[in-house]
């Protein structure tokens, strides 16, 4: 088994340090390409024979530049060429949802982008909604599926 890191807090940390509270909404096109960038990276180290985990994918990068209107057609007509055998979605949960120095979204666009996230997924392939468990009830629960 594999787990690759979230790419995007680092470059959201940066971006602070550059003065911007939010880096997707004050340059969403250029934070976005480092994250396509990043995200083909970790696409192209993925573990032949291994269960590889990602905590997001390109799919989110089309998806969040969709939602704040700025659609990037050619990377979503190359979503084909990087193919994920089964997604695991997990909703945000208003009880424990907190904004924090990388995440920015209130909980209203959380529930926004998850639905958009859902869509899209769903459009591509076989996609899994993970309920709201305890943790070690959450990793039983996904790779169950995983081993189906």
């Amino acid at each position: 088994m594999h787990c690759f890191e979230e790419v995007s807090r680092n470059y959201i940390d940066l971006g602070k340090q550059n003065g911007m509270e939010n880096y997707f909404k004050a340059a969403p096109k250029t934070f976005s390409t480092f994250l396509w960038e990043e995200r083909i990276k970790q696409h192209e180290q993925a573990k032949p024979g291994c269960l590889n985990f990602y905590d997001r994918s390109l799919v989110d990068v089309v998806v969040y530049l969709r939602h704040v209107g700025s659609p990037a057609l050619e990377w979503e007509e190359a979503l084909a060429h990087y193919p994920y055998d089964l997604v695991f979605l997990v909703a945000p949960v208003a009880e424990i949802y907190r904004k924090d120095e990388q995440r920015l979204e209130t909980f209203e666009e959380a529930i926004s982008l998850h639905k958009s996230l859902e869509r899209s997924y769903q459009s591509l392939g076989k996609c899994i909604s993970v309920p709201f468990l305890p943790p070690e009830e959450r990793v039983t629960f996904i790779l169950n599926h995983c081993f189906e």
